[in-house]
């Protein structure tokens, strides 16, 4: 009879702790304005539905959406401004019971994609062009594209905040010709 007992009262404490519900995601990642963004704050143990709320404000761009099945909400959207924002997430369970976690989130500036656009005159010989670059003028010089057909070239492997100098050379189906002047591009 005492065994009885033990088990009945085992039974109900473990029942109990199940029905605590409490958010399993610890921290929450920045964003970039512009960059999709979507996180998942999960909950886990208790029973579902589970309810969830924000407690105060995401960043601009930024809602959060409970999932179907309730077992999560995603935070989610386009930052549309470099902001930092703290807020809580709020999750209760269908037992009663509450969870709350404190998130901050830094929204940076958006990456912009440099490149140099480089234009020539075309040599009456040449059949294809090779482009040198340096980051000292008068070089040295490192190709960085060659049998370029035309008479242009965009430069998209540059670095903000470098200044580059850049020369040309022209082939003629049999020999290189010598360096054109340099150009000088500043990369903002």
């Amino acid at each position: 009879m005492k065994i009885a007992r033990l088990i009945l009262f085992l039974l109900p404490a473990a029942l109990a702790q199940a029905t605590v519900v409490s958010i399993s995601t610890t921290s929450l990642p920045n964003g970039t304005v512009g960059q999709h963004y979507a996180v998942a704050v999960k909950a886990i143990n208790g029973c579902t539905p589970y309810r969830w709320w924000i407690s105060g404000t995401l960043p601009s761009g930024l809602v959060a959406s409970p999932s179907p099945a309730t077992t999560y909400d995603l935070v989610h959207g386009t930052p549309a401004q470099v902001s930092s924002s703290t807020f809580s997430v709020t999750v209760k369970g269908c037992g009663g019971h509450i969870s709350s976690r404190r998130y901050t989130v830094s929204i940076a500036p958006a990456q912009t994609a440099h490149s140099v656009s480089l234009k020539w005159q075309s040599s009456p010989t040449a059949v294809s062009y090779d482009l040198y670059r340096s980051t000292f003028s008068g070089g040295p010089y490192g190709l960085v594209a060659s049998a370029i057909l035309g008479t242009s070239f965009v430069d998209q492997s540059v670095t903000a905040g470098e200044t580059y100098f850049y020369v040309a050379t022209a082939w003629d189906g049999t020999k290189e010709s010598g360096f054109s002047n340099q150009v000088i591009a500043a990369v903002p």
